[in-house]
């Protein structure tokens, strides 16, 4: 159990701050997030990790001393009194970061343009002098490799509760995993690996910073642009409902080929990394309901955006042809 009080105190003494309240945010994943409001009215952000966290954390910690090296905007860590990148307390590690203050990034096609030039950019930093410290990078954690492994895990371990009028869904969802190219030939880069308008910000320059770099590393390309195509052109429980449009795809196309274009190799892979994560949440979803309640849980939102993949990946490659 985290104490808030102590936890205040080792803010204080970690990193020579007084005056401030704690304003735990909300997280889906159960992570430890607090915005640090001072009396002078400046804000910073708090993650807390337990110590068998430690890999994920060094990891975020090299992906934004590397970004900060490139002179790409995103936080910036704040170090301890010590000097160190994080502090420690009662079986925690606390980093201290930069606080963006902006508004939610939209659907709008303007925003989509500039969270894709965003996303250009970040995938440009490797190819330049600056971005020399790639090779220190982690391995990027939502890749397709792994997130299928894991999804035919929890699938095979659900088979032995399952009804029989659900055999043919569990053999569809086995076979379409199995059959998602895992893209890991194709050219890499620095990835934020989950890119969309919920992780994104306008600041008052009107420029966008990208938001939440846990799990990003080095990863191919298009997964990112994959993801972040899906996540602008089909519905899904977390955005409002997204009839497909072709202005859309356009605009985020146009605003990522300011940076970066992806090759001839990587338009022919698109439609996988566009609905691989549309999958392996299906499956994920489809075992979790058959060990809980021993049926499926009716949600196939993920499979339409999982059969959408060819159609948008067909109006990106023509639209990205334009800058081959």
């Amino acid at each position: 159990m985290m104490n808030e009080l102590a936890l205040a105190e080792s803010i204080e003494t970690g990193y020579g701050i007084a005056n401030f309240s704690l304003h735990a945010l909300n997280s889906d994943t159960g992570k430890h997030i607090f915005r640090v409001e001072q009396a002078s009215g400046q804000k910073l952000i708090l993650r807390v990790y337990p110590l068998n966290q430690n890999e994920k954390l060094q990891n975020l910690i090299t992906v934004l001393s590397f970004l900060e090296d490139c002179c790409y905007p995103a936080e910036r860590i704040i170090s301890a009194v010590n000097g160190d990148s994080i502090t420690r307390h009662n079986g925690w590690q606390l980093l201290m970061t930069t606080y963006i203050e902006g508004t939610s990034a939209d659907y709008t096609l303007p925003a989509l343009r500039s969270l894709a030039a965003v996303l250009g950019r970040l995938h440009a930093l490797c190819a330049s002098p600056q971005g020399n410290g790639k090779e220190m990078l982690p391995v990027a954690e939502m890749l397709p490799s792994r997130e299928i492994a894991y999804a035919l895990t929890q699938l095979t371990s659900a088979k032995p509760l399952l009804p029989r009028n659900l055999y043919h869904r569990y053999d569809v969802l086995i076979a379409a995993l199995q059959n998602v190219d895992l893209c890991d030939d194709l050219p890499t880069a620095v990835i934020h690996n989950d890119c969309h308008p919920a992780n994104a910000v306008h600041i008052s320059t009107g420029q966008v910073i990208l938001l939440d770099w846990e799990g990003a590393g080095s990863g191919p390309a298009v997964i990112d642009v994959g993801f972040l195509l899906a996540s602008c052109d089909t519905e899904s429980p977390w955005t409002p409902p997204l009839p497909p449009d072709p202005a859309r795809v356009i605009a985020l196309v146009d605003g990522y080929c300011q940076h970066h274009v992806l090759t001839h190799a990587e338009l022919e892979r698109l439609p996988d990394a566009i609905r691989f994560r549309a999958i392996v949440f299906g499956a994920c979803s489809f075992a979790s309901a058959i060990k809980e309640h021993g049926s499926d849980d009716g949600s196939d939102w993920w499979w339409r955006r999982y059969k959408a993949a060819e159609d948008i990946a067909e109006r990106a490659r023509k639209r990205f042809e334009r800058y081959l």
